[in-house]
């Protein structure tokens, strides 16, 4: 019979093992991903824009020409990256062909907010994609 203990020690070998073969991956993630924060001075957080107004992945229930891929958050100075997978699979998921009848325009980027001692700074929009999508 296991005890406890045992349980909790093989659980967390085999924890290690997963982190060390998959990477900095969610969930297994070293966190080296905030390593750096005290060098930055500026960050990267996605957005994303329907009809004018900053909204959800989720509240989009399809869209259409959308560059998800250009959304790839490794070349920015982003600490969310796993919020920006999640929305990329949502936007993947929830793509269409053809034009969306009575779609709204769709705008996708990120938000660079500089930080400074006293805190933010500056927030500008860089949009990164463009496209039409039908909120839910």
């Amino acid at each position: 019979m296991l005890t406890g203990t045992l349980i909790a020690l093989i659980a967390a070998v085999v924890y290690i093992v997963v982190s060390l073969l998959v990477g900095d991956r969610f969930p297994f993630s070293r966190y080296c991903m905030y390593a750096d924060l005290t060098t930055r001075s500026e960050g990267a957080v996605l957005y994303l824009k329907a009809a004018g107004r900053f909204v959800a992945p989720d509240e989009l229930g399809a869209v259409h020409g959308l560059d998800v891929e250009a959304l790839d958050p490794r070349s920015r100075p982003c600490s969310q990256q796993w919020l920006v997978y999640e929305a990329q699979r949502w936007l993947r998921d929830h793509s269409v062909e053809g034009e969306l009848e009575g779609g709204v325009d769709v705008e996708a980027g990120y938000r660079m907010l500089t930080v400074g001692s006293d805190g933010l700074v500056e927030e500008r929009l860089e949009p990164v994609t463009r496209g039409t999508g039908r909120l839910r």
